[in-house]
């Protein structure tokens, strides 16, 4: 298993390297397929952070650097199950699958509407956008697993990215929904945000920076000095 992050720039890389990965917010955008009477317009469920990775090989990726950036760092297979990575379901807009995944989201949900003993308390309320509020707070064990398989779905029309993910296991409701204002926040991380907005690795936890050949010096030049001995791959693809 070869797993890649993609970024857009050398000065991302350098600064993954040196402070960690930070965790992005990221809308599944399936709210509407599976629960659409729920306004889910402020906060999907489980809208606390993930580290998106691809499998496609380096030689297989133009559409995927197109979109997300040309500057690879491949992590090692240790590593990705240490931070409990998955590869991330696609689900089609239609079909037999779907319409069982949408029974069960239904189950799931008027098991935990029939839970909730406040439902005007927005402590109650956040049973439906997190898991552990769900299980602990409202007992609801169905909707709190669904949640779980909810962090690892993903539209079938972003499939060909073959994603694995991370996602933060903290309910992080500070973290920002835009992405350039959570890459702020942790360059470099300040106080609580160095535990709780990125994931570490070190240099052996690296197999390789992939990177145009015109961009090698330059990120040799901006890497931390651990990582002084990490494989550089040329990129297939120049940016």
């Amino acid at each position: 298993m070869t797993l890649t992050h993609y970024t857009k720039t050398v000065e991302a890389v350098a600064n993954i390297l040196t402070h960690g990965f930070a965790w992005f917010p990221n809308r599944r955008k399936l709210a509407e397929l599976f629960v659409p009477w729920h306004d889910f317009s402020k906060r999907e469920p489980q809208q606390f952070g993930m580290i998106s990775f691809t499998e496609n090989t380096p030689a297989c990726t133009k559409v995927y650097c197109d979109k997300f950036g040309y500057f690879g760092i491949i992590v090692s297979e240790n590593w990705a199950t240490q931070r409990r990575a998955q590869r991330v379901i696609y689900v089609d807009s239609d079909g037999p699958a779907t319409e069982a995944w949408k029974n069960l989201f239904s189950l799931g949900y008027r098991d935990l509407q029939s839970r909730i003993e406040y439902p005007n308390d927005g402590g109650w309320l956040m049973s439906y956008e997190n898991k552990v509020i769900a299980s602990a707070i409202a007992g609801s064990t169905l909707w709190a697993n669904l949640l779980q398989i909810w962090e690892y779905m993903e539209p079938a029309s972003a499939a060909q990215e073959r994603e694995w993910r991370i996602t933060n296991s903290m309910p992080n409701y500070s973290l920002s929904e835009s992405k350039s204002e959570a890459i702020q926040q942790v360059s470099p991380p300040r106080g609580w945000a160095k535990h709780t907005h990125v994931v570490p690795i070190q240099a052996s936890e690296v197999e390789a920076l992939i990177a145009p050949k015109s961009y090698i010096p330059q990120l040799q030049s901006l890497l931390p000095a651990s990582f002084g001995d990490v494989t550089l791959v040329e990129s297939e693809w120049a940016e």
